[in-house]
């Protein structure tokens, strides 16, 4: 399942290495007022790293996988604030945690092919509601230059600011499935007032 260089799950390939800058471009985000976090979605626990290595005041993770949600739980025995593991599908606890976050890292696994390169959508419109005045929802896009116009106007429907940060220097795999660019823009939507 977990191995040095990738997550697999069910056969399928979810996170690999390479991600790491992407992870820590998506992590400075949502430190920045280095305040409480959530990352939806705990993966190998790059993002997770960078978070708390950066400074937050808490994270908490929503992850729907056990063995993945035990792989947090031990990653977070030895952090140094405060870490909540919530294990379950995000649409099921979403309701039930709260707006009490400064910044939101979104990245799960889609879990249909409809849900392929959209898997952020249904949860866009539920951001706002979890984040404080002046609050970022950052997310995984699987997008490039040509960042979709239907992504930015669903995040601009929701969110009152939206920036676009372009990393680079992604390096995939040549066995990667999900990935084959050097570079993913990636949106940030702030939350004002």
């Amino acid at each position: 399942m977990l191995g040095d260089d990738e997550l697999l799950i069910g056969g399928w390939q979810v996170m690999q290495r390479w991600e790491e800058p992407l992870m820590h471009a998506l992590a400075n985000e949502v430190t920045a007022t280095q305040g409480d976090v959530l990352e939806i979605g705990f993966g190998m626990g790059i993002a997770a790293s960078a978070i708390t290595e950066r400074g937050c005041t808490s994270y908490t993770v929503i992850e729907a996988h056990p063995k993945v949600a035990e792989l947090a739980r031990d990653w977070a025995s030895s952090q140094a604030v405060p870490v909540k593991v919530v294990e379950g599908f995000w649409q099921e606890l979403v309701p039930t945690i709260g707006a009490d976050y400064d910044g939101i890292l979104f990245d799960t696994f889609p879990m249909s092919r409809r849900e392929r390169r959209r898997n952020h959508f249904e949860f866009i419109p539920h951001a706002p509601g979890l984040l404080r005045p002046g609050g970022v929802l950052t997310h995984y896009s699987d997008e490039t230059i040509d960042f979709r116009p239907e992504h930015l106007r669903l995040l601009l429907d929701y969110f009152d600011e939206v920036k676009l940060l372009k990393v680079t220097g992604l390096r995939p795999t040549a066995d990667c499935e999900y990935w084959h660019d050097s570079m993913m823009v990636v949106p940030i939507a702030r939350k004002n007032g």
